[in-house]
């Protein structure tokens, strides 16, 4: 319970953001998304009165059942926020003049709402919440038919856009995919935004010393992996270490300071589990 209250403020923003792009920009312009919303914007063709908030509780309310029923009671109670949540918000701005707001190029508003459409689902996933949906089908497909979870995800968002052609017209896909584009790379960003990682790799015979230098200078952490080197064949250790980006260069100009025919490589990583991140930094020293 602490978990999700804890969660509540990213929750609420991220799908206040969401839901105010599909009422400024989407439905407006007529630009097609996948997921739920994209269900939702489907099925409103066939029901023009009905309020889109409407069909989005239906849909994520029928999905929440269905993930309940499938993937059990801890994975559905995951999406139960975002299941009432969002609706409610698409309620609220589907009263407010915001899709007066912009008049911009159609393009413009095509990568506002692709930014805010990424942040704000982003802004749910990074604080290790779901916005429901459309992420539950995929999984059930995972679960029962080893079915890779990003496969079928495109499959159902192709699926849901070409749904919409028929009624918004080819003109539209171009920039709805524009969208989609802009969304997928956005919500990237935003899940591992302040938080990206880089694993260094320093090969040298001053090894040694460039441990001490990254555990006491640094004060970073460091692994030391066994190799041997290619060309001489010499037996001896490389340091591993994985930092905050800022931290490589001041890493890197240390290494080949001390050894300056040092061979470091260095790789982005964007996600890191164990002591110094999600565990305590410090050993217990008895």
């Amino acid at each position: 319970m602490k978990t999700q209250l804890k969660l509540l403020p990213y929750v609420l923003l991220g799908n206040a953001l969401l839901a105010f792009a599909v009422c400024a920009f989407v439905v407006p312009y007529g630009i097609m998304l996948g997921g739920a919303s994209g269900i939702a914007l489907a099925v409103q063709n066939f029901f023009p009165g009905c309020p889109l908030s409407v069909i989005s509780a239906v849909v994520n309310i029928s999905l929440f059942g269905l993930g309940w029923l499938l993937l059990g009671r801890d994975f559905a109670l995951t999406t139960l926020i975002s299941t009432v949540v969002y609706p409610v918000m698409l309620a609220i701005f589907e009263f407010l003049p915001v899709a007066d707001l912009f008049k911009e190029d159609l393009l413009v508003c095509g990568v506002i709402c692709g930014l805010l459409t990424g942040f704000g689902i982003g802004l749910v996933v990074r604080m290790g919440g779901s916005t429901g949906g459309m992420d539950i089908p995929p999984c059930i497909l995972h679960k029962y038919f080893g079915i890779p979870v990003g496969t079928s995800l495109l499959f159902f968002d192709s699926a849901i856009v070409l749904a919409q052609v028929a009624f918004r017209g080819i003109d539209n896909m171009l920039m709805s995919i524009l969208v989609i584009m802009i969304t997928s790379v956005t919500i990237n960003r935003t899940v591992i935004a302040g938080d990206r990682k880089v694993q260094i790799i320093i090969i040298s015979p001053e090894y040694e010393t460039i441990r001490r230098e990254i555990l006491d200078r640094m004060d970073c952490g460091a692994t030391m992996l066994d190799i041997e080197t290619g060309f001489e064949a010499n037996t001896q250790k490389a340091v591993l270490s994985v930092v905050y980006a800022r931290k490589y260069p001041q890493i890197r100009d240390a290494a080949l300071k001390i050894d300056p025919n040092a061979f470091v490589v260095a790789s982005e990583v964007t996600n890191v589990n164990g002591r110094g991140y999600t565990l305590e930094r410090n050993y217990n020293k008895l």
